[in-house]
């Protein structure tokens, strides 16, 4: 794209050239007459038609000679012409108008907003300068050329107001926006991007199965938006999910969507799960680099969160029987386990992940006297962005 404006430039230089070396010869024969190789010709001429040829006198050494002559006339001329008798008077309103916009475009800054800015003074200006052509003017060529840059700036000003158009999300995707994404510096039209690959908002009743334990096969990407889930194998319990929190994000790394889950995750609560087509978001993020990497950051921090909840649940479960004075205290849980011979598994993991985040806050809840359930957790995570 350069090469082709440096050329234009040049053709653009070569043609005001030849244009100023023809104005000039001409100046040259309306000042001077014609050269004296012109005179001596027509002087040879006009002596064989008399019949006598006189003999070329010598050629004065003098310092004006013809080409000198042309050199000191093209810089005379080159003076005369920037030199003027008589101003003209001062042009219209719309031509001083459209260059106060042309000055007010060179002061543009950097950034989207600058081009915009830029675009708008340009298209003001260039209206102007064609409303002036048109009216003052009355120049069609003029009025065409500036018509021609108006449409060019309306449609370059059109474009990036649709670009810097507001996004807005619903209160359910606005929370996961601030709370995962913002603080990465990704912007509200990345994350539409997203969120074009969405596939649902899937609602869970009490105790409803999400998946199945090698029968659910992995073929989406599922963040949990609000209530708590349950993550279990051979009936053991391994972690808890909260809101903000993946259910399938070990799954991201390395396994394909023919596989199935190696886990059961069960709803505890009422729960809004927001699920992506796997593959589809995938192929979106594959050519942007920067959203690959936010991606990455987000759920491999979210696998090391539970790993490290497991690693607590298995050390809990291997200590035995867990200690039963929670009346001693009012910042310990109360729980109601469904099947006591099933082992302190999912009380070891809600009472270890309890009581390793104080910033939790809970309360006993059990409308069936079979089963065990927790509500209104809400968890804060203060973490410090990487």
């Amino acid at each position: 794209m350069g090469r082709c404006w440096a050329l234009l430039l040049l053709l653009l230089a070569l043609g005001l050239c030849w244009s100023l070396v023809q104005a000039e010869n001409t100046t040259i024969e309306d000042e001077y007459g014609p050269s004296e190789e012109a005179e001596e010709d027509d002087d040879e001429a006009a002596a064989e038609d008399e019949g006598t040829v006189e003999e070329p006198e010598e050629e004065e050494s003098g310092w004006m000679s013809w080409p000198s002559r042309y050199n000191i006339s093209v810089i005379a001329s080159m003076l005369d012409n920037m030199y003027c008798a008589k101003w003209g008077p001062a042009n219209h309103m719309y031509f001083q108008l459209a260059n106060t916009f042309f000055l007010l475009s060179y002061l543009a800054p950097n950034g989207t907003y600058g081009i915009l800015y830029l675009r708008s003074t340009l298209l003001v200006g260039c209206a102007l300068f064609a409303l002036w052509g048109w009216t003052v003017l009355c120049s069609l060529d003029a009025f065409l050329w500036n018509a021609n840059f108006v449409a060019i700036n309306f449609i370059h000003v059109c474009v990036l107001l649709y670009y810097l158009r507001p996004v807005k999300f619903s209160k359910e995707i606005e929370e996961v926006y601030i709370a995962l994404f913002y603080p990465l510096k990704v912007s509200r039209h990345q994350f539409k991007k997203v969120l074009n690959c969405m596939k649902e908002i899937r609602a869970l009743r009490y105790q409803e199965v999400y998946a199945h334990e090698k029968s659910t096969k992995v073929d989406s990407l599922s963040l949990v938006l609000s209530g708590k889930l349950v993550v279990s194998q051979n009936g053991r319990a391994l972690h808890i999910v909260f809101p903000h929190q993946f259910l399938d994000s070990p799954e991201w790394f390395g396994v394909s969507t023919d596989e199935y889950f190696q886990v059961s995750i069960t709803a505890m609560e009422e729960a809004r799960v927001l699920l992506w087509h796997r593959d589809k978001l995938k192929l979106s993020i594959i050519t942007d680099q920067f959203l690959q990497a936010v991606f990455d950051h987000i759920l491999g921090r979210d696998v090391v969160k539970k790993l490290m909840q497991v690693s607590e649940t298995m050390a809990a479960s291997n200590n035995g029987n867990l200690p039963n004075n929670f009346d001693d205290a009012e910042d310990k849980p109360m729980l109601l386990i469904k099947k006591p011979g099933d082992g302190p598994g999912i009380s070891a993991l809600i009472n270890r992940q309890i009581q390793g985040l104080p910033r939790i806050k809970y309360y006993y809840y059990a409308a069936d006297p079979n089963a065990w359930r927790l509500g209104r957790i809400e968890e804060t995570d203060h973490e410090t962005t990487v």
